[in-house]
């Protein structure tokens, strides 16, 4: 559903992404980590081309998203949502009116068909009876569930989600990642950049460790945290693992 083929980026002089080749299938869920600066972050926004690669491929369901003209580019990312670590909601606008705008604007729906849509999809997060509150009268956990479900409603192909917790108190974070495993469950192809390595563990079908804008190994979630396969990757997650007091292990 989702293929990365030697993807490069520079910025400037200082290259953040090298030779990055990853396959993402389809209702496979694929976690990226690594320490800050590893170039995640990049790596998930040249998907949409968010950021412009310096070179490379990007096959969104066999289609080369480098090879679109603006207009076809607009097309091919509504085929994946992006989810981000900010909730990016207008803050003057009902909850509802945050998830049917995107729908009005870019799939050209009227409004009964994407407010229906709409309850739907925060139904599906558990949120329907906040339809008509305001951003600012919502936690950090469902306002970032309404960012979800606002990404849902333009029916992506595969859904991006970068570092969607980490701006979330911690209690909050568990509904979060309920919407998520509930999105596994139901099939869909996700690509995620987090710290939430207990999560990862869990729920992943396969783990990605990126450091110093290459990917240096992946595999299953037993394989790379039970026993990983390079020295850079054992140190990381021997830090990290320390620091959180072995909650991941």
């Amino acid at each position: 559903m989702l293929e990365i083929v030697a993807l490069e980026k520079r910025f400037g002089d200082v290259e953040v992404l090298r030779s990055i080749n990853l396959r993402v299938g389809k209702g496979e869920l694929v976690f990226v980590i690594g320490p800050s600066g590893s170039g995640k972050s990049t790596m998930l926004r040249c998907c949409n081309r968010l950021e412009e690669p310096t070179s490379g491929s990007i096959f969104i369901d066999g289609r080369n998203i480098m090879n679109c003209v603006s207009s076809e580019l607009n097309r091919m990312r509504l085929q994946t949502g992006m989810v981000f670590q900010g909730f990016h909601l207008y803050p003057h606008m009902t909850v509802l009116k945050n998830v049917t705008l995107a729908q009005r604007l870019a799939l050209k729906r009227g409004r009964e068909e994407a407010e229906a849509r709409a309850m739907d999809m925060l139904a599906r997060v558990g949120l329907a009876h906040k339809a008509s509150a305001m951003p600012g009268q919502l936690s950090g956990g469902q306002q970032q569930r309404v960012a979800i479900a606002r990404a849902l409603a333009l029916d992506p192909r595969v859904m991006l989600f970068d570092e969607p917790t980490s701006a979330l108190d911690p209690e909050l974070v568990g509904s979060v990642l309920a919407v998520m495993r509930d999105l596994r469950a139901e099939g869909m192809t996700m690509l995620v950049v987090s710290h939430e390595m207990g999560f990862a563990r869990e729920a992943a079908d396969r783990v990605v460790f990126m450091d110093g804008g290459y990917v240096i190994e992946e595999g299953t979630p037993d394989e790379v945290f039970g026993n990983p396969k390079t020295e850079r990757a054992r140190t990381f997650l021997s830090r990290v693992s320390s620091r959180r007091g072995g909650d991941d292990e």
